[in-house]
């Protein structure tokens, strides 16, 4: 697959260094990577698009073309909403990504995460709440920027641009065209620190999400801010070079305008990288531990199924992307969850059974008194 993307956002991407017959077979983690219309793009400049096997990659593309232009209307009512109401809100990701694509349908996008001044969510969520949805047929997420976040973590930022001040992020924020409404989006430096974060906490799941990276950095003004984009917490500085890294080596990302220190990513991260992208994506538990218990011989076998990947490892564990050791960390989070975290589970079900009228008159027979 890092074949296929390798430079796959350029105006002329790089020829296809793979043999058509085999892309088929990886149409499905295309879509689910949100990656089928760049490969597309590939085929199509190379004047391949006729090929057969390019008609579910085409019709991929042509889905998201669809989508991204409900998307657009969206967002020009919901910023004329809230401009109207007197808020002016920040658009980040989604949209303000893809629109630096070389044609519309490239990049799909799901959200449309509207930020807002501190203390205004409440009130701008109600003004888009009052929207006829035929006006906007994709409805917002509205972020208050006083709790922008993702998630608290142990690196103790509260979301992916949290290290960086509101102040900061809104005087360097941009005004772009979106037909005839300019749309306030992040600055270059926010945004690529942004994509780069926010990629890696979610273990660059979708392959779309370097896409970006690479995008991005080979699109970087003159007047790029180095100090500013690397200023902030240590480990999502980290996760911004490991980033750039990996979108260099993996699809083939200039990184010629960037510091030294970028092109360094440890193996075992892209290795890491690479197995999420050719697995498909499973919703929900797997089967219980407690079925291999009865079945002592699939044991083994589950938990090596079970044993942490080393990115989930290194990010739920809090430590550095770089320097230390992966194993370490996989041990704690695989002792953290099927240690503490089962025990937990196993606790509350006994408590939660001990409280059952059936279970005390079982107890009471057992021991009466």
């Amino acid at each position: 697959m890092a074949r296929l993307l390798a430079g796959a956002w350029r105006l002329t991407p790089p020829q296809i260094d793979l043999d058509l017959t085999r892309v088929p077979a990886l149409n499905a983690l295309l879509v689910q990577g949100g990656a089928a219309g760049l490969v597309w793009w590939k085929l199509q400049r190379a004047g391949l698009d006729a090929a057969s096997e390019a008609h579910a990659l085409r019709l991929a593309y042509r889905q998201t073309a669809l989508e991204s232009a409900l998307h657009q209307q969206s967002i020009r009512v919901l910023v004329g909403c809230l401009r109207a109401g007197g808020i002016e809100p920040l658009l980040v990701k989604g949209w303000s990504t893809a629109r630096l694509y070389p044609t519309p349908g490239l990049r799909p996008y799901v959200d449309i995460d509207l930020v807002v001044p501190p203390g205004e969510g409440a009130r701008a969520a109600v003004l888009v709440r009052d929207l006829e949805p035929a006006s906007s047929p994709v409805a917002p997420d509205v972020l208050d920027a006083a709790t922008w976040t993702a998630e608290w973590d142990r690196a103790g930022a509260a979301g992916d641009l949290a290290d960086h001040p509101w102040a900061a992020i809104v005087e360097r924020s941009r005004l772009v065209p979106l037909g005839d409404v300019p749309i306030r989006v992040l600055g270059f430096e926010d945004h690529l620190r942004l994509a780069a974060v926010h990629g890696v906490r979610h273990r660059f799941r979708r392959p779309v999400w370097l896409c970006d990276i690479g995008l991005l950095v080979e699109t970087l003004p003159e007047a790029f801010d180095w100090t500013y984009c690397l200023s902030g917490h240590a480990h999502r500085t980290e996760q911004l070079l490991r980033s750039l890294g990996l979108a260099h080596q993996l699809l083939g990302a200039d990184l010629q305008h960037c510091p030294g220190a970028a092109a360094t990513v440890p193996t075992w991260l892209t290795g890491s990288v690479l197995r999420r992208w050719g697995t498909p994506l499973v919703i929900g538990p797997g089967p219980s531990i407690l079925q291999a218990l009865r079945h002592p011989r699939t044991l083994p076998g589950e938990l090596y199924r079970r044993w942490p990947d080393p990115l989930d490892a290194t990010l739920r564990r809090g430590v550095p992307l770089t320097g230390g050791s992966r194993v370490t960390a996989q041990a704690a989070e695989f002792v953290w969850r099927f240690g503490v975290l089962a025990s937990r589970r196993w606790l509350r079900h006994g408590l939660r059974a001990a409280r059952r009228p059936g279970w005390r008159r079982v107890a009471q027979e057992v021991d009466p008194g």
